[in-house]
């Protein structure tokens, strides 16, 4: 593993914790966070985390919100695959994501915070044939990872692993749109075009074995709307459900259920 320049490492470690809620933890310190990945696969405890993130969000694991339960968790859960994918195209790192590697804690609100390891931080200046074969190696990895973990929760709450899957594409895909429509993100060409060329990779459909970040999604239009690219989603999250009364969630801005104007009003008033 090659040094970090400091301020290269504060710059990634920063980004990752305010957008990503992920942390890099040394690999000689202890986690502080209670859950391993590796717990999700484990029936027992799969479903005493599930049950913990159903109350907080006000809903029953083994009732009407079930199945909302778990579709927010993929949507959730996806934050930590935004992590891995903004660290390697945009810090040329790759993160650990053995299940025993990384870590969560629920965050009071249903969703979570996350916490893992380097694995390599040696891919700035490799050749293009290298760093595509690395890219398309962290991407079948992330797959691989990310099946067994949604299969589990599908299993204890009901949701669709169509849909769950389907979230985790919608974050994945706006996620390369918003890194390829801001000049604040890439900086320089050199890192613009090698953004474009992990975003082919990653929503690349070949040898995906039927799990695939590259789901078609309906992009947003509008003639009053002139911001960056915009992705529907192919299905709610049914974060509406969470909460009652003047509490209630209310739909996603990226929500098919969301009417044309009142998706623009909501869009311009961020």
């Amino acid at each position: 593993m090659r040094c970090y320049p400091r301020h290269d490492y504060l710059e990634m470690s920063e980004a990752l914790q305010q957008f990503f809620v992920t942390t890099i933890r040394a690999d000689c310190d202890d986690s502080k966070y209670p859950f391993r990945v590796k717990d999700l696969l484990d029936e027992e405890k799969r479903d005493l985390i599930l049950r913990e993130q159903a109350m907080q969000q006000g809903l029953q694991l083994d009732g009407k919100g079930s199945v909302a339960v778990g579709t927010l968790f993929a949507k959730r859960y996806s934050v930590l695959v935004m992590a891995v994918i903004s660290a390697f195209s945009l810090y040329d790192t790759t993160l650990r994501i053995a299940d025993d590697d990384v870590w969560f804690e629920l965050n009071g609100a249903g969703g979570m915070r996350y916490e893992t390891l380097l694995e390599r931080t040696s891919l700035e200046g490799k050749n293009p044939v290298q760093r595509r074969s690395e890219s398309g190696l962290l991407k079948k990895r992330l797959l691989l990872h990310l099946e067994p973990v949604l299969r589990a929760v599908a299993i204890s709450t009901g949701a669709s692993e169509k849909v769950m899957w389907s979230l985790v594409a919608h974050n994945v895909q706006q996620l390369y749109a918003r890194m390829i429509n801001d000049q604040r993100i890439w900086k320089t060409d050199q890192r613009l075009a090698q953004i474009k060329e992990d975003q082919s990779i990653w929503l690349d459909r070949h040898n995906d074995n039927g799990y695939t970040f590259a789901i078609e999604l309906q992009q947003y239009e509008h003639p009053m709307w002139q911001g960056p690219p915009f992705l529907i989603r192919r299905y709610c999250c049914l974060a509406y459900q969470v909460g009652n009364g003047s509490h209630t969630h209310g739909y996603c801005n990226s929500c098919p259920k969301l009417d044309s104007e009142s998706r623009l009003h909501n869009l311009l008033q961020e």
